[in-house]
Parts: C-alpha cells; sequence; structure tokens
C-alpha cells in the first residue's frame, strides 16, 4: 500500500486584521484537495482566539498550534475525520 503524504498550503494572515483572518483562511479552506492541509501564520489576539470555534462549526480542526515567535502562530488545519 502507498501512503501519499499530505500537502501543505500556506496561508499569511500576520498582517490581516480580524474579521478578514477568518474570511481569507475560510476561503483557502474552501479550495483545499483531500490530500491537502492549510497552514496559517497568525498573530496572537482576537483571530487567533475566535479561530477553533469558528473552524469547528465548519467541520475543520487545527491538528497542531505553535507559536513560532512572539506573538506569531503556525497553525495546522484540516477537515475533521
Amino acid at each position: 500500500m502507498i501512503v501519499k503524504k499530505k500537502e501543505k498550503i500556506l496561508l499569511d494572515i500576520v498582517n490581516d486584521k480580524c474579521p478578514i483572518t477568518f474570511v481569507k483562511t475560510k476561503i483557502a479552506l474552501e479550495k483545499l484537495l483531500p490530500h491537502q492541509y492549510l497552514a496559517i501564520l497568525i498573530k496572537k489576539g482576537e483571530a487567533l482566539e475566535g479561530m477553533p470555534t469558528s473552524l469547528k462549526e465548519l467541520g475543520y480542526e487545527i491538528n497542531k498550534k505553535k507559536e513560532i515567535k512572539s506573538e506569531v502562530f503556525y497553525l495546522e488545519i484540516s477537515r475533521q475525520a
């Protein structure tokens, strides 16, 4: 059996403000193919705090959350299994 590695699509929304951060994230998620996942760079604050709940309502989940530098986070998002 061949297992394909998932392909990462990166979205940098560090310089955007809420609600634009979520709008851009939602559009990117809608364009994902089954073998892809979305990785986003986002600033700490309101946009990051509201992201998990909003994503869950749309059927997505955050698989990884990591602070990569001061107040900037890296998230990996995919469709819920």
